[in-house]
């Protein structure tokens, strides 16, 4: 392979940094350059990611500073690369977004829409509206504001889900009793948690919203590539079986089994298109079986937490970037009906609480035709201390399904 000229910055330090590094490894046999404020154990003790430790990374003033030193560092003055900066966390994206144009006059390549565009997307209320307009269905919603002190009824009844509006908002403010969203069963309990929530500096409306009913594996989530052209280049739709469900990763896929339904992906897609998006884009989507509507939740502004099953069944996400912004090749679109199996906890967790017997017994065909696979766990770099962090974590994900799952 000749020599790549071109180097991924990857911001934040989960597993979705780790699938996008493996994806550039395995594409161009190159390293990514991780920036976080502190490394994460899924990034640790690996030869595929060389690492930048920034404290204060999520501060606009920190985070040009150090794209500045970057740029100069590795950059065509530098060691003559290109950069392609992509952010693997909502507000890492944000920043990205915001300071897009003087980061694009720098010289780094940007996957990304406009502020505008994603303002859309990530704005709840907006996003139904799009929702609305496009004819895509979602669950009953009611937007809570600040100003109404408590006073409120809804039309549609308990239990409910109540989640942030302004989700990288949101996020600024952890606290003692943080979720990423609630479960409620009354309006005590409903108002008993906004006082927690607003008294703990979050300032935005929340989302208060019918509780779509279903286990885990009514939940589906379509990971999409939007092209700079704002075009459609790839759609992959996935079953979600598992999540976890600890209270600060509720709503993690931990397993998903990548399906087809070409009318929802062709709406979706529709949208986006429509509305000039592009780049990645996951949506969280839940098949509600009291109407056969399957309903939108939200769409995240990146690549999401179980991408890597579009990588592992044979779509490289990394070189959908390199194609578009590098090379500007012309990718026709491209909508996975394979089915594909993709996973983040043992098998033997899946095993015991997947409940759906026919969707079981598929992961088990597709696990012994070998159409499987962990993004955690790469041939190409498993060093002693990655391996041994990786066996006790999952043995770890035995504890806590046995503790947080609530489907026993």
């Amino acid at each position: 392979m000749s020599e790549v000229s071109f180097m991924p910055i990857l911001c934040a330090s989960d597993i979705n940094v780790y699938s996008m590094a493996r994806a550039f490894h395995e594409a161009y046999g190159i390293k990514s350059l991780m920036v976080a404020r502190a490394r994460g154990a899924m990034t640790k003790d690996t030869n595929i990611i060389d690492y930048k430790e920034v404290p204060g990374l999520d501060e606009t003033q920190v985070f040009l500073k150090t794209m500045d030193e970057l740029y100069e560092e590795y950059g065509p003055a530098g060691k003559g690369k290109t950069l392609i900066l992509m952010g693997c966390a909502d507000h890492y994206v944000r920043l990205i977004v915001e300071n897009k144009e003087y980061l694009k006059n720098k010289g780094f390549v940007l996957p990304y829409s406009d502020k505008q565009v994603l303002d859309n997307i990530t704005l709840k209320e907006s996003f139904y509206e799009l929702c609305d307009r496009y004819g895509l269905d979602y669950a009953k919603t009611f937007i809570y504001k600040p100003e109404m002190n408590f006073e409120f009824e809804i039309d549609f009844g308990y239990p409910v889900v109540l989640k942030a509006s302004d989700s990288v908002k949101y996020h600024k403010n952890k606290f003692e009793g943080f979720h990423k969203a609630y479960f409620i069963n009354s309006k005590q309990e409903l108002v008993d948690t906004l006082k927690l929530i607003y008294a703990n500096g979050y300032d935005d409306h929340m989302i208060i919203q019918d509780m779509v009913p279903g286990e885990d594996d009514a939940i589906y989530d379509l990971q999409m590539y939007i092209g700079s052209d704002h075009k459609i280049k790839l759609m992959n739709f996935g079953n979600v079986l598992l999540e976890e469900h600890t209270p600060t990763a509720v709503g993690n896929n931990a397993a998903t089994l990548t399906t087809y339904n070409e009318e929802l992906m062709l709406k979706v897609g529709h949208m986006m298109e429509e509305i000039g998006y592009e780049g990645f884009a996951d949506a969280d989507i839940k098949y509600d079986h009291r109407d056969g509507k399957y309903k939108m939740f939200e769409i995240n502004i990146r690549q999401g937490r179980s991408h890597y099953r579009v990588t592992g069944s044979g779509n490289n996400l990394a070189r959908y970037v390199v194609d578009d912004y590098i090379f500007h090749k012309d990718i026709p679109m491209t909508l996975v009906k394979e089915p594909y199996f993709w996973h983040a906890v043992p098998l033997g967790v899946v095993y015991k609480y997947v409940k759906d017997e026919k969707k079981l017994a598929q992961v088990r065909q597709l696990v012994k035709e070998g159409k499987v696979c962990d993004s955690q766990y790469y041939s190409e770099d498993m060093p002693l201390k990655r391996w041994i962090y990786l066996k006790l974590r999952g043995l770890n994900m035995y504890r806590k399904f046995d503790k947080y799952y609530p489907y026993k």
